[in-house]
Order: structure tokens, then C-alpha cells, then sequence
């Protein structure tokens, strides 16, 4: 979980390999990356009624490849959601992480 969301479930999907730039990823972490980001965001779209989950990559303020999925439940510009961010209480990251992964549960149940 994102401990500054801009949206209520904002994830960080964050390789365990130490890469500096997306591209300088191996194509075996690179593809895993983006599958578990998937199935993040497929979680994500069930447990907050999404209109889309969106997907940034981010980098820059620290040198380690992360995606950041917002959950957007509302249809308004992305840019102007960013930059609401506010620190969200442990307490409602351990639910919000609770829901995910529940529903990641039924993700899987239908991929496998």
C-alpha cells in the first residue's frame, strides 16, 4: 500500500531486484512486474468499484523501479489526482490491503 495515496487503494508493485531504470530490468522481472501489476489492479477495479485502475511508473525521486496503480473511481484527470496525496493511517492501509488481497484470492481462482 501507498503510505501518501492520492485515492483510497493507491498500491506500489515494487520489483525485489534493485533497478534504477524500468528498462535496465531483466525480461523475466520486467514481464513479472507487470503480471502481478495486473492482478493488482484486477483486485483493485473489485474491492473499489473502479472505473479503471491507472498505472505510473515512477523512479525518479527514488532510484528504484516502482509502478503506482490508483484505483480511480471517479472520471477526472489523473495529473490533478497525484497531486492530492495525503499520509493515510496504518490502520486503513491494513484494510484497504485486507480487501486487495481477498480479492486477489478470487483473481487467481480465475486464472489458474
Amino acid at each position: 500500500m501507498d503510505k501518501f495515496p492520492a485515492v483510497p487503494g493507491q498500491t506500489l508493485v515494487i520489483p525485489k531486484k534493485a533497478v534504477d531504470y524500468l528498462f535496465d530490468l531483466d525480461a523475466e522481472t520486467y514481464h513479472h512486474l507487470f503480471t502481478i501489476a495486473k492482478k493488482v489492479a484486477q483486485a483493485s477495479d473489485m474491492t473499489f468499484n473502479t472505473i479503471r485502475t491507472c498505472l505510473v511508473i515512477e523512479g525518479f525521486e527514488v532510484p528504484h523501479v516502482h509502478l503506482r496503480l490508483y484505483p480511480m473511481t471517479k472520471k477526472e484527470s489523473l495529473g490533478q489526482t497525484m497531486l492530492r496525496q495525503q499520509e493515510a493511517s496504518d490502520e486503513i492501509l491494513a484494510l484497504e490491503a485486507a480487501k486487495i488481497k481477498r480479492a486477489l484470492e478470487q483473481v487467481e481462482a480465475v486464472s489458474s
